[in-house]
């Protein structure tokens, strides 16, 4: 279960790359399988754990242990098919982490190149402002997947701080082997000198049919990477490491030796997790598969934690590199060993006697609640108690479970980042913490379909379905308390996407970016910004006041009547709005084309009649996920009045509107199905959620990467999968013996 889930949440990040490379079926199947070993890497060591900590509670739960022992089978005696377990996990174990572990990530590294490789041929969006290395680029037509552009804006910076302006009919960018080169046709190339330049100031205009500028797109270095072998010892093989340890330099030599005890000890958690387990699961006497989910949760956060605080002081040199990556194995075994010599341990007192005293109140309530419900279907009842109860038990254990995975998956993607970079602990918790909301937003559908599966499938196999039934209430009506509770989840998903999101995401990508470069991200820039008028006959570029209002150190490029060729340069120190779509610019400076002439007048009051309201020139914030419903509303009217692609916003602005209805969806599906299938018992009810989810998600994303390429229309590409799963939910409702 947990490798489907973790498997969909690594699949996501290459789907992009996907549609951008044309590549068969074998090859996008083995891209796929090249994700399985970094994902099983981590799920067979949890999986290990949790299995034998289960097998063990329910063992104690039917006195099965007390028997055992009663019978003269020592503790030694039921551990011993536990260790083989464990031994028989960690030989995959051990191959995935030396062997498959480092190939899938280099796989996975020239995917990725690729798909940046082929960006290139194209990296302009019609009536979008692009960036190349010295250049701001603005196209108003074209298309992008030939590769061709008209009506070109081209703004260069040259190393003298001068200015160049091209402006062209037509153009496209040409790559031959590691070069290439700007092709512009019918092309009006203007120079102008720096602000702060001394002496006498030239102003050059040229014509001409066809221009070619070499520029850096960064082809070189992608093919440059894509020939060599990566060096990075985070994606060698276990030979390549061997050899690096013989190596003369004591930094690589100290790396490599560090990384290799690194991956053998993850390689052995299997083993170190089943014995762990085993004293674990010995010392618990009732509880089932919920104590042995959450022991098993505890028990992975801490080791992996404690395994990056060793990697990080073996980084530093503060502990040796052939002890720091073991820190976590040693502790586990410490602590393994001193369970299996004590006879008895108080830390679990309360497991022994909380859950028969839960037994004995919920027995002692069982007769009152079915005489309560046969006189009366009021609502609330007894019953309603019960389930919204249980409904939010199993929820908020499920959505522990889930947000626990997700961080460590997280601090898993972190780590090499984290030791370069020398984040600190409380850097790294503060990233968590601000991530949360984004993490709540996206398991909420899927926790609320575990709660209610779980739920319900315990109320069918329990048998209280039956009696329910017996007392003339339909199944219906049973589902009130679980349509109540998603409705109340889908509100607080609403709350948090809408009121507590935006500006978590905002403080967590800029945590991320320190993180991973040790610099902070400017998330919503307050330099230079660009902006084309509607009609694409000015281009605007100039720093944004929010204290008063105006904008400082303005340049405006106005161009001809057919919106090709530069017409006219106003540069000043301050522009005002005279009036709602008047703007008046300061102390300008006028540069005139006339022909190949350049005529320049001095500080001047310039007045812009047409120009847009002043909201269109404030900065704003690209990503969707820092912005709520209202706000992208508003971003994605502006980006139409720029003339820009919306596309992609306008759909991530249907999925805001139809995420917390996701929710409900998955509470309607998940009903029904525990309804028919809880009999079976809760294990058929959690596979049944996990394959719901992975198909919603799956679902979600190919509906969202067809609306995002205009293959549909936004408002389809967001609530379809809502449909979709609406009427599955309908069908399996239908089936169900009301």
């Amino acid at each position: 279960m947990l490798t489907a889930v973790l498997f969909t949440q690594q699949a996501a990040r290459l789907a992009e790359v996907l549609l951008y490379t044309d590549l068969p079926f074998s090859v996008v199947a083995g891209i796929a399988a090249t994700l399985l070993p970094g994902v099983m890497s981590f799920t067979i060591p949890l999986a290990t754990l949790a299995g034998i900590v289960i097998g063990f509670s329910r063992m104690g739960t039917d006195s099965e242990i007390v028997a055992m022992r009663s019978a003269g089978v020592g503790t030694w005696t039921m551990l011993w098919p536990v260790l083989l377990l464990g031994a028989l996990l960690t030989i995959p174990t051990i191959y995935i982490q030396l062997q498959e572990a480092p190939r899938a990530a280099r796989e996975l590294e020239k995917v990725a190149l690729q798909g940046a490789l082929a960006k290139l041929d194209s990296p302009v969006e019609p009536r979008t402002f692009s960036t190349l290395p010295r250049y701001v680029i603005y196209v108003r037509d074209g298309d992008k997947a030939l590769g061709t552009w008209g009506r070109v804006f081209i703004y260069g910076q040259q190393a003298d701080h001068s200015t160049q302006i091209f402006t062209a009919r037509s153009g496209r960018i040409d790559s031959s082997g590691n070069q290439s080169e700007l092709v512009l046709g019918d092309v009006l190339a203007a120079k102008f000198p720096a602000p702060d330049a001394s002496g006498e100031k030239s102003y050059v205009v040229e014509r001409s049919d066809q221009l070619r500028i070499s520029i850096n797109t960064g082809r070189e270095d992608i093919l440059r990477r894509l020939d060599e072998r990566n060096t990075n010892a985070d994606m060698m093989e276990w030979h390549e490491l061997r050899d690096r340890t013989q190596s003369g330099v004591p930094q690589v030599k100290l790396e490599a030796i560090r990384i290799l005890n690194r991956r053998t000890a993850l390689a052995t958690a299997p083993l170190v997790f089943s014995l762990l387990a085993g004293a674990l699961g010995l010392r618990v006497r009732r509880g089932g598969r919920s104590v042995g989910v959450i022991l098993s949760l505890v028990v992975v956060v801490v080791y992996y934690l404690m395994s990056l605080l060793g990697e990080s002081l073996a980084r530093v040199g503060s502990l040796s590199p052939y002890v720091g990556p073991w820190l976590a194995t040693l502790l586990t075994l410490g602590l393994t060993f001193a369970l299996l010599l004590k006879n008895r341990v108080s830390l679990f007192s309360f497991i022994r006697t909380g859950p028969a005293k839960k037994e004995d109140k919920q027995s002692s309530n069982k007769t009152p609640a079915k005489s309560h419900t046969s006189g009366t279907s009021r609502v609330p009842n007894l019953m309603d108690a019960s389930l919204l109860r249980s409904l939010i038990v199993s929820f908020v254990i499920g959505f522990i479970a889930l947000a626990a995975i997700f961080n460590i998956f997280t601090l898993f993607e972190l780590w090499r980042f984290i030791a370069v970079t020398h984040a600190g602990a409380a850097l790294v918790a503060r990233y968590l913490l601000f991530l949360m909301p984004l993490i709540t937003v996206e398991i909420f559908p899927a926790t609320t379909l575990i709660a209610v599966l779980v739920t319900y499938a315990l109320l069918a196999r329990r048998h209280e379905a039956i009696a329910w039934w017996a007392c003339g209430q339909s199944v219906y009506r049973l589902m009130v308390p679980g349509v109540f509770f998603a409705l109340s989840m889908a509100f607080c998903s609403w709350l948090i996407q809408e009121h507590v999101m935006p500006r978590s995401n905002l403080k967590q990508d800029a945590l991320r970016a320190r993180i991973r470069g040790g610099e902070a991200r400017v998330i919503t820039g307050t330099g230079r910004q660009w902006l084309a008028s509607t009609d694409t006959h000015r281009f605007y570029s100039y720093e944004f006041d929010e204290a008063q209002g105006i904008i400082t150190e303005p340049t405006v490029y106005e161009l001809d009547s057919e919106a090709v060729h530069l017409n006219k340069v106003v540069s000043g120190k301050v522009g005002r709005w005279t009036s709602p779509h008047t703007l008046s610019i300061s102390d300008s400076d006028n540069f005139i084309l006339s022909g190949m002439e350049v005529l320049r007048q001095a500080n001047l009051e310039t007045t812009f009649d047409g120009v847009e309201a002043r909201e269109v020139f404030r900065p704003t914030i690209d990503k969707p996920s820092q912005l709520s419903s209202t706000d992208l509303v508003n971003y994605v009217k502006a980006a139409k009045q720029r003339g820009a692609d919306v596309s992609t916003l306008t759909v991530a602005l249907q999925k805001k509107y139809a995420a917390p209805f996701g929710v409900i969806i998955m509470a309607f599906i998940g009903m029904p199905l525990a309804v028919s299938y809880g009999r079976k018992g809760t294990i058929i009810a959690l596979c049944a959620a996990i394959v719901v989810s992975i198909a919603y998600w799956a679902v979600g994303g190919g509906f969202q990467q067809l609306g995002n390429h205009g293959l549909l229309r936004p408002s389809v590409a967001g609530w379809s999968p809502l449909l979709i799963f609406a009427a599955a939910g309908t069908y399996f409702l239908s089936k169900v013996k009301t």
